[in-house]
């Protein structure tokens, strides 16, 4: 005979489960809801463009493409040519390069808004393992709204669905007081050739390696250490297999010993919360809903999500980060403080027919050819006239404004700055800053004639442009 107590738990199980199980047949198509929406929207809203960097991406990879070679050296300013630089994302301005060449901007658009609904598919999918329907639809709703502050056609978005792969891959084997299998070392390595922030997949191995040591049987610990130990260096060693070994690596190191001037690059600077967006309105309803359930994660999960919130409120570009692979921290103590470990042995769900499924995708298909044949894409601003002018004066050694570089490079003009601040190093970029705000005019006037500068590329808002007008030796060149 139960007890009354029982019956009562048992009830509430059953009462839940029916809930549940009313949405049994949206479930399996969660994961292509949210990623037809995801691409669909991106390609209506029609601002992946917006990064003028894209520019120079593309002629990176056209550089690699006609020397059958990735470069060692600049070749692109004429104030750092010649000095060592490596590109960590050569794999992706190849594949970018190749899409601008088949299809032109419509090409890049796609292709970053491919790569950001796939990530969404896999997330949801994954998931949808540990949470019932709602919490997984509001997670990559919160998901889908913040990574759109960081989602254009740039390198970065084509490793959003090996992010999810592989932070899913860890948390699963920690979970699970094991090991990551070996077969997802390639991630590791294709992520590595693809763009700089595969240091971060490295550097997510440490936390759910001590995770699962500290949760394993004390007899099984020394096996589980051995494994993590053993992953942790082929995963090292294989995020080494790229045309700069090593290098690769020692680029992120550099960048974050730029110090307090990585602040002065957009997307490297603080998340500004005297605006409403996404990324607090998801937080502050994240905390409410903890402080309100009492949902517990193990501390050093705890410590690994607040790492990533930091980052994301330090750095705008985070945001990725905070959006696809916080999830996973989170989704096992949720689900297991929602009993659906339990009630997820009692349910069966009903897969979606294979003839359906093929009718969805190819509506999806038909869908992006009508949109994409009706949409105008905003590229970003960008000084053409001014340019065009400045190939008229026949200038060469050209200041510029740090936002036009991609143009320039893309028009084939040397510049004297651009986004690449890993090779201009903290002294040149506080420099430059320093003197373009004119917060050092007597060095701004001795930069002019220290680098033989013949015109200057700057926004009319510029500080330094209005000095320029006041000089005898400095006129402003009208633009058609």
């Amino acid at each position: 005979m139960l007890s009354s107590n029982h019956s009562v738990q048992m009830d509430s199980e059953t009462k839940l489960s029916v809930a549940t199980a009313r949405s049994d047949h949206l479930r399996p198509w969660l994961p292509l809801i949210f990623a037809a929406t995801t691409y669909l929207a991106l390609i209506i809203k029609g601002n992946l463009l917006v990064d003028s960097d894209i520019y120079w991406h593309i002629v990176v990879g056209q550089w690699i493409i006609d020397h059958r070679a990735v470069p060692h050296a600049d070749p692109f300013s004429f104030t750092m040519s010649g000095a060592p630089w490596i590109t960590s994302a050569w794999l992706a301005e190849v594949i970018y390069f190749a899409a601008f060449k088949l299809a032109g901007w419509q090409g890049l658009a796609m292709l970053a808004a491919l790569s950001a609904s796939l990530a969404i598919f896999l997330l949801t999918r994954l998931l949808l393992k540990a949470l019932p329907n709602v919490p997984v639809m509001i997670m990559v709703a919160a998901a889908i709204a913040m990574a759109a502050i960081h989602t254009m056609a740039r390198p970065h978005v084509l490793v959003f669905p090996l992010m999810v792969l592989w932070a899913n891959a860890l948390v699963e084997a920690s979970e699970q007081r094991r090991a990551p299998s070996l077969w997802f070392l390639p991630l590791i390595t294709l992520w590595a050739n693809l763009h700089g922030s595969f240091t971060l997949g490295l550097a997510l191995i440490g936390p759910f390696a001590l995770e699962a040591l500290w949760t394993a049987d004390k007899s099984a610990r020394v096996t589980v250490a051995w494994h993590w130990l053993r992953f942790g260096g082929l995963a090292l060693a294989a995020a080494c297999i790229t045309p700069y070994g090593p290098e690769s690596i020692l680029v992120t190191m550099r960048l974050f010993q730029l110090g307090p001037i990585l602040s002065k690059i957009s997307e490297w600077q603080p998340l500004d919360f005297g605006e409403t967006n996404a990324v607090t309105v998801c937080l502050i309803a994240g905390a409410g809903y903890a402080l309100y359930s009492g949902l517990k994660l193990p501390p050093i999960r705890v410590a690994a999500l607040l790492a990533v919130i930091w980052q994301t409120l330090a750095h705008v570009r985070y945001v990725d980060v905070l959006a696809l692979v916080a999830p996973f921290f989170i989704a096992g103590p949720l689900g297991r403080q929602l009993l659906w470990p339990e009630l997820q042995h009692s349910r069966k769900l009903v897969q979606p027919a294979r003839t359906a499924f093929v009718a969805a995708i190819a509506a999806l298909v038909v869908a992006t050819g009508m949109v994409m044949a009706t949409v105008q894409y905003t590229l970003p601003r960008v000084p053409r006239d001014a340019v065009e002018r400045l190939k008229e004066l026949k200038a060469s050694r050209i200041l510029n404004d740090y936002y036009f570089c991609g143009y320039l490079i893309f028009e084939g003009i040397p510049t004297f700055i651009d986004s690449r601040a890993e090779l201009y190093g903290s002294a040149f970029l506080t420099r430059y800053y320093l003197a373009v705000s004119l917060h050092d005019v007597p060095d701004f006037v001795r930069l002019l004639d220290e680098y033989k500068i013949d015109a200057t590329l700057l926004a009319p808002s510029t500080r330094a442009a209005g000095l320029l007008d006041r000089l005898p030796d400095w006129e402003r060149a009208l633009c058609r």
